[in-house]
C-alpha cells in the first residue's frame, strides 16, 4: 500500500484515538481512492484474483466495484488497528459486535489444547485477534515484517496492549511449537504462501500455492485447527464468524488433507465477501505455481 510509511503510521497513533470514527473512516476512503489509482501492482493483484473467485458471468462494473471494495475494506482494517488501544475488556464487544460460534472457541479453552485459528486476509483481524485477547483467550500470532522496522515496533506496542504475543513469520515454526505445546491459540493467516515452498493444491479454481505450516504443527503437536474469519458487517460494524474445530487424527489425517478442509472453509468466507478478501498480490501468477 503506497501510504505505508512510519511518518503516517505515527501520525495516527498519535491522532486517531481523538478522533470521531466517522471522520477517520471518511479520510480513510478518501485516501483508498488515491491509493486505488496510483498503486497498479495492488489493483492489478486484486483483479487477477476476482477472475477465480467471481462467477464467469460478472459484470465488468460489478468487478470494479468489487476491486475498489477491496481496497476500501482494507483501508477501513488499517484505521480499525490504530483504535486498538481503546480497547479494554470492558469495551471488546463494541469493537467486534457479533460472534458467531463462540461456543467453538470455549471448547478449546475446556479442553486445554493448543489450537490454530486459521482464515484469510479479510475483514480486521488485527481487532478480532484483540477481542480475543481481551476474552481470556491466550492468543499468539504470526506476523509478516514490514519493509521499516521501526512500523514493526509500532505494530508491536499496540498487539502487547491487548496481550496478543507475536511470532515473526521468519521463525515462526519454533516459536508455535512453543505455543502450541503451552496451550496457547495461534492466529495464522492461512491464505497465501510466503515461503516459495507450500503446497500445490486447488484453490477456487485453479491450483496454486498454498502454506502448509500449521498443518504440519497440528499433526505433530495434537493441536486442533479452529476455522474463523472476520468481516465487516453492511452497518460498517465488524463480526467474527468461527466454524467448529478440526480436531486432528495423525492416523488419517495428511498435511495436504488438513489444507484442503481448511481452504475448502476459507473459499466460502471469501465467496461471501470476496469485496472483503484483503489479497493484492496475484496467489496463481505462472510465476508462483512453477517453483520447483
Amino acid at each position: 500500500m503506497i501510504f505505508e510509511n512510519y511518518q503516517l503510521y505515527r501520525l495516527a497513533v498519535a491522532l486517531i484515538g481523538h478522533m470521531p470514527v466517522w471522520l477517520v473512516n471518511g479520510l480513510a476512503i478518501a485516501l483508498v481512492e488515491l491509493n486505488y489509482l496510483f498503486n497498479p501492482r495492488g489493483r492489478n493483484g486484486i483483479w487477477a484474483n476476482l477472475r477465480h473467485v467471481l462467477p464467469p458471468d460478472t459484470t465488468h462494473c460489478e468487478r470494479r466495484r468489487i476491486a475498489r471494495g477491496t481496497f476500501r475494506n482494507f483501508a477501513l482494517s488499517v484505521a480499525d488497528f490504530f483504535r486498538i488501544p481503546q480497547m479494554n475488556a470492558a469495551n471488546a464487544n463494541q469493537f467486534i459486535v457479533e460472534v458467531s460460534g463462540w461456543e467453538h472457541v470455549r471448547s478449546i479453552l475446556d479442553a486445554k489444547v493448543g489450537a490454530l485459528i486459521v482464515g484469510p486476509h479479510m475483514g480486521s483481524w488485527e481487532l478480532a485477534g484483540a477481542y480475543l485477547a481481551l476474552n481470556g483467550v491466550p492468543i499468539t500470532a504470526t506476523v509478516l515484517p514490514h519493509a521499516d522496522p521501526r512500523i514493526d515496533q509500532i505494530y508491536a506496542e499496540m498487539r502487547d496492549q491487548t496481550g496478543v504475543k507475536i511470532v515473526p513469520v521468519g521463525g515462526a515454526m519454533r516459536g508455535v511449537y512453543t505455543a502450541l505445546k503451552q496451550g496457547q491459540v495461534v492466529g495464522i493467516a492461512a491464505d497465501r504462501d510466503t515461503s516459495g515452498q507450500g503446497l500445490l493444491v486447488p484453490f477456487f479454481d485453479a491450483v496454486t500455492r498454498m502454506p502448509q505450516g500449521y498443518a504440519k504443527l497440528a499433526l505433530r503437536t495434537g493441536a486442533w485447527i479452529l476455522p474463523a474469519c472476520s468481516y465487516r458487517r453492511p452497518d460498517n460494524r465488524l463480526a467474527l464468524e468461527v466454524r467448529p474445530p478440526i480436531v486432528v487424527d495423525p492416523a488419517r489425517d495428511t498435511e495436504e488433507s488438513l489444507v484442503l478442509r481448511c481452504l475448502s472453509i476459507m473459499e466460502e468466507f471469501i465467496r461471501a465477501r470476496p469485496e472483503q478478501w484483503s489479497s493484492f498480490a496475484d496467489l496463481w501468477d505462472e510465476s508462483v505455481t512453477s517453483r520447483a
